[in-house]
């Protein structure tokens, strides 16, 4: 079976990006500064969509 070049275009995509969430996640677990950052970012962003809510 033969993989067209919109196939492989999607997978190399898909596969970077798995990739680089991944490395992003390794790079959090281990470092607390990324911890802490991360941690004020999603507050921010659940604050945010909260008062988007009316709660």
């Amino acid at each position: 079976m033969r993989v067209g070049f919109r196939a492989s275009a999607v997978a190399f995509g898909l596969m970077t990006g798995v990739v680089t969430l991944a490395a992003m996640g390794i790079f959090v677990l281990m470092d607390p500064r990324a911890q802490a950052f991360w941690a004020g970012r999603v507050g921010d962003a659940i604050t945010w969509a909260r008062s988007l809510f009316g709660r």
